[in-house]
Parts: structure tokens; C-alpha cells; sequence
């Protein structure tokens, strides 16, 4: 196999890539209902920047299980559940400004695109398709939710992948690109560069404060978001 030297960018997908409109809280109610015959619980859980995995213990901690059996029946029925309801959750699916511009010009320049995000794989695939995103996503060469529960082990398993097949990245060259203080921690954590954008829950300067190597408002301004990962 022929290496080649590139840029990678590891994009998060809810709030940076797409918002899917409550589609989370509903598989996750549907496939409670179903495991347990419990409802959601009412306490708060901070969702954002977590895998599927760890919202998934979370939710069942709250309601007095933890049971690694019970987590995985309830993982399986997520994925279930999103498969069912895919013709609702389209309309709610809705990509995030310069996005798909961001795509095209860093596919034209040869870097390798791929996925880092808590959701199980399957669920991750279809968001991403819903709304065309999908073109220039190498989503064999991502980390997932259903690889491991813990956000930084994505990031390591994505950059495994994508040397296994044949691409040379140095770590300085990597970019995750998320919404959450949790998607730059996974990015310091593996010791890779981290981009920020302002288009999920938090704030500019929420997420300014943080120190990430770059924040944006969003990726509306495509130009500098691409001369930043093409810089390395």
C-alpha cells in the first residue's frame, strides 16, 4: 500500500456538521420504554460532547440501574429506533452554515475527511446522509460511540484507521472540529489541534475562553477555516 502525507480533520457531527432537531432524547425515550418500560428521567443530563455509551449510563444511573446487560439492550434499541423513525427525523435534520463549502474544498485539496462523534456508528451514518453531507465522509476511517465509551478513544481509534489505510498524518496536522469543551479535551487528550464553532449550545465566547487552537462563530467564512487546516 502507497502512504501519502495529508491534512486530517475529524469532524463532530450534532451542533457542528447538522442539528437534529430532539431526535436523541426521543430514540433514547422510545428505547427506554422498550428495555426498562421507564420514561425518561427528569433530571438534567449534559448530553453535549458525550458518547452514546456514557449518555446511555448516565440516563439509566438516574433511574437507579447500572447494568452493562441493560446498556447494551438499550444501545441496540437507539439504533433500532433510529432506523424506524428515519423518514421523520430527515425534515428535522438541518446542515450548519459553510459545512458542505468546507467539505468540497478540503476534499479538492486532498485532506482526509472523516468522523469523530459519540454516536453509535449506524446513527452517525444517517445523520450525516440525511442531509448530504455524506460525499466526501470517509466514515470506515471515523471513531464511534459503539467503538469505545470514552471521547479521546475515538480520536485515537480515527487516527489508527486512517493510517491503516495508507494515509501519513503527523498529529500536528490533525484536526477535530466540534462544539463542546469535550470536543477539544478528546482533541488535547490524543494530542491533536482542535477547532471550535459556536453552532450547537455554547456560546462564542464560551467557547473562545476555552483556548482552542481556533474558534469560529461558524464556518460561514469558509476561507479561514480551510487556510487554518491547510496551514497545519
Amino acid at each position: 500500500m502507497v502512504s501519502t502525507r495529508t491534512s486530517a480533520v475529524l469532524w463532530d457531527i450534532d451542533g457542528t456538521m447538522l442539528r437534529a432537531a430532539g431526535t436523541g432524547v426521543r430514540t433514547f425515550s422510545i428505547a427506554l420504554e422498550i428495555v426498562t418500560g421507564l420514561g425518561f428521567p427528569n433530571t438534567a443530563i449534559d448530553m453535549g460532547g458525550r458518547t452514546d455509551p456514557d449518555i446511555g449510563s448516565l440516563v439509566l444511573a438516574a433511574l437507579g440501574i447500572e447494568d452493562d446487560a441493560v446498556l447494551a439492550r438499550l444501545l441496540a434499541e437507539v439504533e433500532a429506533a433510529y432506523a424506524l423513525l428515519e423518514h421523520e427525523f430527515r425534515p428535522l435534520t438541518v446542515a450548519k452554515p459553510g459545512v458542505a463549502d468546507a467539505l468540497d474544498r478540503l476534499h479538492h485539496h486532498g485532506t482526509v475527511q472523516t468522523i469523530v462523534s459519540g454516536n453509535l456508528q449506524s446513527v452517525a451514518r444517517r445523520k450525516v446522509v440525511a442531509v448530504g453531507l455524506d460525499t466526501h465522509i470517509r466514515f470506515e476511517l471515523g471513531g464511534y460511540g459503539s467503538d469505545h465509551p470514552l471521547r479521546s478513544e475515538l480520536v485515537r481509534t480515527s487516527i489508527n484507521r486512517i493510517a491503516a489505510g495508507g494515509h501519513v498524518v503527523d498529529l500536528d496536522r490533525v484536526w477535530v472540529v466540534g462544539d463542546t469543551p469535550r470536543d477539544l479535551q478528546c482533541a488535547r487528550d490524543t494530542g491533536v489541534r482542535c477547532a471550535l464553532v459556536a453552532t450547537g449550545t455554547h456560546t462564542f465566547a464560551e467557547l473562545l475562553a476555552l483556548g482552542a487552537d481556533a474558534t469560529f462563530t461558524d464556518l460561514a467564512d469558509t476561507e479561514a477555516f480551510i487556510d487554518l487546516v491547510l496551514a497545519g
